[in-house]
């Protein structure tokens, strides 16, 4: 039978704190420089290796639908995991064109104010289809939000 004192008579082997472990990681940390949502990927080899990223995710993305749909899995979350699935591979799409429109726009269309890009002008039907490009999270937060319905249909499943 399992008791509590059960518990405070077995010997567990010693092992170092997990703060000592942790140690490191805080200080690298305090000295990391700062990451933003939004980064410039200088030179050519930094934009082909991000675009081959959204290709690799949209790939792999492709393949797990087509996986959960040959495994005719149709249980609770499933369905909202499908629409997950679709939002993202059509984010990835979407960023992808956006980065390889960006070649095609001209710095002077952005609008600064203290060093910050604030506005973009629109002078055509390709300024436009690159502006819509942007709104990326127009995709990511309801796919974000399929996923969460997926996930609390699954745990709220019984096991």
């Amino acid at each position: 039978m399992f008791t509590i004192d059960n518990l405070q008579q077995k010997k567990y082997p010693s092992r170092p704190h997990l703060s000592w472990v942790l140690w490191p990681f805080a200080l690298f940390s305090l000295c990391a420089s700062p990451a933003y949502a939004v980064q410039v990927h200088t030179g050519t080899e930094g934009l082909v290796s991000h675009e081959l990223g959204h290709v690799l995710f949209a790939v792999a993305m492709i393949v797990l639908l087509i996986r959960i749909t040959r495994g005719r899995l149709n249980g609770p979350g499933w369905k909202p995991f499908k629409v997950f699935l679709w939002l993202i591979i059509g984010w990835n799409i979407l960023t992808f064109s956006g980065h390889w429109m960006r070649d095609g726009i001209s710095a002077q269309q952005f609008v600064h104010h203290n060093g910050q890009i604030i506005g973009f002008m629109v002078n055509g039907l390709f300024d436009l289809l690159f502006y819509m490009t942007r709104l990326d999270h127009l995709l990511l937060v309801p796919a974000f939000f399929m996923l969460l319905l997926a996930v609390r249909q699954w745990s709220s499943e019984p096991s």
